[in-house]
């Protein structure tokens, strides 16, 4: 791990340990680091609509909402929720500073449903008042990828 003068660290990949025609993706959140390794593809919430990440992509460095973030690996498939953020691509390097990312197996379904009804209630009742009620309305996109994430690992087993 190389570190930038400004203290923060950043994993980079050699080009020999990656798999030929690979990214390398590093997921962190403010607490941890919650993925850190190859991927064929990637899949994430950007500001205007899903974006999807395949080796040799552009440089790219896009805003993150509240949603679901695939990861691909061979027939693997691995889905996080993330509260919004920004995703870097930049020589077959993916580096997602996140908001907040769970894994399914992290989520508790009942508290997510729970948060979702909260905020939806919040989200009407506010909706005349748009400085709060877009609060609101970020936590309800929040518990409905939490929600979304949970279900599909529940229908894999």
């Amino acid at each position: 791990m190389s570190t930038t003068p400004g203290g923060i660290g950043r994993a980079r990949a050699s080009s020999s340990s990656l798999r030929r025609n690979s990214l390398h993706v590093t997921i962190v959140t403010g607490e941890r680091i919650v993925y850190d390794g190859a991927a064929d593809a990637l899949t994430a919430p950007a500001l205007w609509g899903y974006i999807t990440i395949l080796p040799d992509h552009a440089p790219l460095l896009a805003i993150l909402e509240p949603g679901e973030l695939d990861i691909r690996l061979g027939n693997q498939e691995e889905n996080l929720a993330v509260g919004g953020g920004f995703c870097e691509v930049l020589d077959n390097q993916v580096i997602v500073l996140a908001d907040t990312a769970e894994r399914a197996a992290e989520i508790d379904a009942e508290r997510a449903e729970a948060a979702r009804e909260r905020a939806q209630m919040l989200a009407a009742r506010y909706r005349d008042r748009p400085e709060v009620a877009a609060g609101h309305r970020q936590a309800l996109m929040r518990s409905r990828a939490r929600l979304r994430v949970a279900r599909k690992a529940a229908r894999r087993r």
